[in-house]
């Protein structure tokens, strides 16, 4: 089994680093367990432009030359993937919001599909959900298996917090655990099979501005090679004559918005 602890702190190795670190001893007294940790604040992973470029074209036309396509790997080549932030103002740090920018794209074309997620957040004690939303989205296909949101105040706890916060990362590593002992390919649900249709039918309509998702749903009739069942694609079928309905303004038109000031010719 194979985990990769995504860092999202700029300090490196302060109070997250250890609690990761409480997972990954509990996860190899369970089972054979390779660990890897990836520093976002040694990571070559520049800040992300908002080109666009990545979405509309696909992530190969990114104009940063860095380490993004060897993380890709390292993520894909994982069974498990801890994402592990602090709380900055009720948010992610900025070097997990940047991870999660530079990989935005995945939630257009999703790819990690095999692998489980497991959004770790820590701070002095407010803003812990808000810090790990962010992350439940963050790699496009992936199945969040479980959540950890600790306080970790400065100063130290009294020993009821202490054995709570004990608990609630046994339970995550034991979780998370459980959930990388299954490979295979996960079997399309309703939802999952909804959202497919929906991506592949705006990347059909907007073709001419999203040519990267045009191609990648192009004669697919999933995400992956899978059986999805006749019952699913029925049900499917009748919501989606409906949200389709509703989303008729959402699509392709004539007017551009907001207006751009047209530039002069000649003097």
């Amino acid at each position: 089994m194979k985990i990769l602890a995504v860092m999202g702190s700029p300090k490196g190795k302060g109070s997250g680093y250890r609690v990761v670190q409480m997972i990954e001893k509990r996860m190899k007294e369970l089972g054979d367990v390779d660990f890897e940790y990836l520093f976002l604040k040694d990571a070559n992973l520049q800040p992300c432009k908002g080109c666009f470029a990545c979405v509309t074209r696909g992530e190969n036309l990114c104009p940063l030359k860095d380490d993004r396509a060897q993380i890709e790997q390292k993520l894909l080549a994982s069974d498990g993937v801890i994402l592990s932030t602090p709380g900055y103002v009720q948010n992610v740090s900025w070097l997990m919001k940047n991870f999660i920018d530079r990989f935005a794209y995945s939630n257009h074309r999703p790819v990690f599909h095999r692998q489980k997620v497991l959004p770790v957040a820590n701070s002095g004690g407010a803003g812990l959900k808000e810090a790990i939303a962010p992350m439940r989205i963050a790699l496009g296909g992936a199945k969040v298996v479980h959540e950890l949101g600790l306080g970790t105040p400065p100063w130290p706890v009294t020993e009821k917090v202490a054995a709570k916060n004990d608990l609630a990362v046994r339970e995550s590593a034991e979780k998370l655990y459980r959930a990388c002992l299954n490979t295979a390919l996960p079997k399309p649900g309703f939802n999952d099979y909804v959202r497919f249709v929906v991506q592949q039918r705006i990347g059909t309509d907007c073709r001419e501005w999203l040519p990267a998702d045009y191609e990648f749903y192009k004669g697919k009739a999933y995400y992956y090679d899978a059986p999805v069942s006749p019952l699913i694609r029925l049900a499917a079928s009748v919501m989606l004559r409906f949200a389709f309905f509703m989303m008729r303004d959402m699509g392709p038109g004539s007017v551009r918005w907001p207006p751009r000031e047209e530039k002069k010719v000649g003097p």
